[in-house]
């Protein structure tokens, strides 16, 4: 059961919506259904994220990719404008666009090493401007902020839009997660990871 409406929300503004699914043995009460809320935030004029995002050519690059030397990030460009179909775009189609405005970066997340979630917000931000591919380096990781016993990253390319002002990136991206080549950095007598 649906209900489609005319009205207007902005962003930040919550919508509170329950599923209602049917079945054979009939429709879930409306009592019965947990209500979801949702928080908008501008899907609608976030650019979509980058296809065919690969490291070193492979949608499943070495995680040790970093410790053995540079990794080649390479990707895909999207249109939201011009992608209208219904039929949504393989993740590994060539490139639609780009969209005009539109410029990439790449994303480094420190992984929390207790609990293996990312730390947000990202620790280190690249712009790649307006390519399709950025080398990134071993050394274009710094330890600074990252957490004690630090040994893995997140590496993400991100679609970075300007609305009005501010910097809005795409809703989802494709991570790649890695080990980081600062835990390498004891074995070169770095010491900051274990306070030695």
């Amino acid at each position: 059961m649906a209900r489609i409406t005319e009205d207007a929300w902005a962003a930040g503004e919550t919508l509170a919506a329950r599923l209602l699914p049917e079945t054979g043995r009939g429709t879930l009460a409306f009592a019965l259904a947990p209500e979801d809320i949702l928080t908008l935030d501008r899907r609608a004029i976030r650019p979509l994220p980058p296809g065919r995002v690969q490291g070193n050519g492979s949608y499943t690059p070495n995680v040790d990719a970093l410790i053995i030397g540079d990794l080649l990030l390479s990707w895909a460009h999207r249109d939201r404008l011009t992608q209208t179909s219904p039929v949504i775009t393989d993740h590994t189609a060539a490139s639609i666009g780009p969209e005009p405005r539109v410029r990439y970066s790449i994303e480094v997340r420190w992984i929390d090493p207790d609990t293996g979630i990312a730390i947000l917000p990202a620790g280190i931000v690249i712009d790649a401007g307006l390519t399709s591919s950025w080398t990134l380096a071993p050394d274009d990781i710094s330890e600074t902020g990252a957490p004690y016993r630090t040994a893995e990253i997140n590496v993400a390319v991100r679609s970075v839009r300007l609305v009005e002002g501010a910097w809005l990136s795409d809703r989802e991206a494709r991570w790649f997660r890695l080990t980081a080549p600062i835990a390498a950095g004891w074995d070169r007598g770095w010491g900051f990871l274990w306070g030695a």
